[in-house]
């Protein structure tokens, strides 16, 4: 399933995957715009199939009434609905449009990060805090961080099902091909194909294929990647094998 949108001042993009041989998919998303600020949330339910699918969408159906509330308070709201359930792990994420921030936190093993689009800001890319617990079961203390936003930056986050590891990919990536890419065409196909980049039990991809195919996405920028691209990239990339994955992009289109 993919699904791409924009908003007032967000370009998104959402691309999923549900565990094989079941209907209904554990891992649900929430894209919500206020006139204020928006909302993205990622949710993966325990397990798969339909329980799983019920945690999520009673999760998501919880954030989309209260959408108006702080991060921190949607996480409590959703935790006390979900008791009922098997339970889920979330990233939550609010775009203030006001003061350009960001404000974010993931309950369990939702990954995030924000991808810079000005090159010569430090740190390049962000992760998001990750707090132990599972919503609905158990919280740990909850930890939001705030960070300022610029136009052109664009939130990443995933569910389990999607291999931890494109967070460091797409960060080297993007900052070799903004500092190399030039270059690359001077390099020897010897030079570049030597070992593979992941280990064994996944897809092997040489060093000339990445480079060739991966570095392409992030010559011109992370101002000019889709969200789209972005997503579709690392679901074809990234999997882990057969279960629910979901990964949603957001690109800050900045103030009109």
């Amino acid at each position: 399933m993919s699904e791409t949108g924009n908003l007032s001042r967000v370009e998104y993009s959402v691309s999923s995957v549900a565990f094989p041989g079941q209907k209904e998919s554990g891992d649900l998303y929430i894209i919500k715009e206020l006139p204020e600020k928006v909302i993205i949330g990622v949710v993966d339910g325990m397990g798969h199939g339909h329980e799983a699918a019920v945690a999520a969408k009673l999760a998501v159906d919880t954030l989309e009434a209260n959408a108006d509330q702080s991060v921190i308070k949607l996480i409590k709201l959703c935790h006390e609905k979900l008791k009922p359930t098997r339970g889920a792990v979330m990233a939550l994420a609010s775009i203030n449009y006001s003061d350009e921030t960001l404000t974010w936190l993931s309950i369990g093993n939702v990954e995030g990060m924000l991808l810079r689009a000005d090159s010569e800001i430090k740190p390049s890319y962000e992760n998001i805090f990750m707090c132990p617990g599972v919503i609905g079961y158990r919280l740990s203390q909850l930890n939001a961080t705030i960070i300022p936003i610029s136009k052109g930056d664009m939130l990443i986050l995933s569910t389990d099902g999607i291999r931890s590891d494109y967070v460091l990919r797409i960060a080297a990536d993007s900052q070799y091909a903004a500092r190399q890419s030039s270059n690359l065409g001077e390099w020897s196909k010897d030079e570049l194909i030597s070992e593979s980049l992941i280990g064994p039990e996944e897809p092997v991809y040489s060093k000339i294929q990445v480079y060739s195919d991966d570095l392409s996405i992030f010559q011109k920028g992370v101002m000019n990647i889709s969200t789209k691209k972005i997503t579709e990239y690392i679901v074809n990339r990234f999997l882990k094998g057969p279960d629910d994955a979901l990964v949603a992009a957001v690109k800050y289109l900045g103030k009109e």
